[in-house]
């Protein structure tokens, strides 16, 4: 990564240029997984943070690439941070929410709320039913939760394929629905 200027890392990401891509994960995963892991993640943890950061990362950088004011790679670890502490504080919140009694809790959501994510659901749902039936099985299994490496065995692939099948299909779904107008209306309520 060090030889190649940041303008090419830039293009490569934006590009899908595997070789850009193989070289910025080979740097980027373990500082992402040390981090996690120090901070009481798991691997799967790491392997769900790396990908969304990834596609934040390719979605900022299409839209705008002077936004960072710092190294790709460091721009980057920064996504992944930010993504970790709020998982984590997700985890706590939820944790917590645990232990209160039902009766001080008011998770009643109101009519907006239910009509707007049922809007979102169905704009998903629009996309997801295009995809073919072993790309959507195998987004079955992480919706279930399921590790990639579970997923590789379940369905005869390897982990690598499971883990860039993901990113791909993600990357995809994010660009298609980006372009909807119904996702422009949502965005805007």
């Amino acid at each position: 990564m060090e030889t190649t200027n940041e303008k090419e890392i830039i293009k490569g990401i934006i590009d899908g240029d595997e070789t850009i891509l193989k070289s910025f994960y080979q740097y980027n995963l373990p500082l992402v997984k040390n981090y996690i892991l120090k901070q009481g993640g798991s691997t799967q943890d790491t392997e769900d943070i790396f990908q969304d950061a990834l596609v934040l990362l390719y979605l900022k950088l299409r839209s705008d690439n002077t936004i960072i004011k710092t190294t790709v790679n460091g721009f980057f670890y920064g996504i992944c941070k930010n993504l970790w502490f709020n998982h984590a504080r997700k985890e706590r919140k939820w944790g917590m929410a645990e232990i209160l009694d039902d009766q001080y809790q008011d998770d009643t959501p109101t009519i907006s709320e239910e009509l707007f994510q049922k809007d979102r659901q169905n704009l998903f749902n629009t996309y997801f039913v295009t995809l073919k039936d072993t790309t959507k099985q195998l987004w079955q299994y992480f919706f279930e939760e399921k590790s990639s490496k579970e997923i590789a065995f379940t369905m005869g692939y390897s982990e690598t394929y499971v883990r860039k099948k993901k990113y791909d299909t993600k990357k995809r779904m994010i660009q298609k629905i980006s372009k909807d107008p119904v996702f422009k209306e949502l965005v805007e309520i």
